[in-house]
Order: structure tokens, then sequence, then C-alpha cells
């Protein structure tokens, strides 16, 4: 009986192949990590815009000042509930009750650059507290908060903008000026 020649790839053959597959995975994943750091950023972007609505949005529900501390410095952000004059009269006390919600700590390589009240009114480093008053309006005025990652260019940033009387929050790729002015007597 005459033996079928056995047909297949040879291992130079495989080596090719194998050898392409992988450059061609390594190409992608390189493509990949721009896509991973900007994601990265919108996503810490949407969260600080999403906590500023919401307590926007309860602020208003429940009739009563509600706060957001951003800690410009280590890039990370908080609710404060603090009891007004009115239902804890005692000011020991008031700070007793005060509720801080754990930081919102976004990636590692998402930081805060800024936080502008103005063109002339940039915050570069400390912590800052916002207040969404009984009616929404935000105290002191609007702000543009510039986000930037570690692995893009610093001015491939995302910038979030709150409105002062509406605190509607939008969100624009790369640096946005601040357009509204805080007084000094407003801190």
């Amino acid at each position: 009986m005459p033996r079928r020649a056995v047909r297949g790839f040879t291992f130079v053959e495989m080596l090719v192949v194998i050898f392409v597959l992988s450059l061609m995975a390594a190409l992608v994943v390189t493509n990949l990590d721009g896509v991973t750091a900007r994601s990265e950023l919108s996503r810490a972007g949407r969260d600080l815009g999403n906590k500023l609505l919401f307590l926007r949005d309860l602020a208003i529900v429940q009739g009563r000042e509600l706060s957001l501390e951003i800690d410009i410095d280590n890039g990370r952000w908080r609710e404060i509930d603090r009891p007004s004059v009115v239902e804890v009269p005692d000011e020991d006390d008031r700070a007793e009750q005060t509720f801080e919600a754990p930081w919102f700590e976004p990636s590692p390589d998402v930081t805060i650059e800024q936080l502008a009240f103005g063109k002339a009114d940039v915050e570069t480093g400390r912590t800052i507290e916002v207040t969404f008053t009984e009616t929404g309006e935000l105290f002191p005025s609007g702000f543009v908060v510039y986000l930037r990652h570690a692995r893009l260019p610093p001015d491939d940033g995302l910038s979030v903008e709150v409105s002062g009387l509406t605190g509607i929050v939008a969100y624009h790729r790369g640096r946005v000026e601040a357009e509204e002015v805080r007084e000094d007597h407003d801190f």
C-alpha cells in the first residue's frame, strides 16, 4: 500500500507565523496604552463631574448646603456634609457630627494640575472646598478643574467646567480658561 504524503506546515513556517502574530500583538498593546490613559482621564473627569451634579441635586432636594473638598496636591476629592447652625447650634457638636466621605482617588497616573476660578485666580496646590447652597447655586462661583494623565502630553488633559449659578458641568478636551471671576471676599 502506498503511503500518502503528509501535508502540513514546516517548523520554519510556524516560527514565521508566531513572530508576525507577536509583532502585531506588541503594536496593538503599545497603541492601547494611549486609549487606556485617555479612558482613565475621562473616567476621573466624569467621576468628579457626577459627584458635583449629585451634590447639587441632593442640596436642592434636602434644602441644605453640601460641600465638595478638592485636594489639588493629592489629586482627590470627597463629600462634606456639615449640619447647619440651626440643626446643631453648638460648634463642637457640629464638628463632631460633620460627615466626611472617604477620599475618592482616581488612577495614580491622573492628577489635578490646577483649579481656576478666573483667569487670574488659579490654584495649583492646596485644598479647596466648594459648596452648593440649598438652591443649587455654587459658592464660590464657577470654576474649572484641569486633569492630566502622566502618559499623555501636558496639554492633552481634560477640563471639567462647573457653572456657578446653575452647577451644570461641562467637559472639554484640553485646557479651558475659567470665565467667571470671583471676588476676594468670596472666601
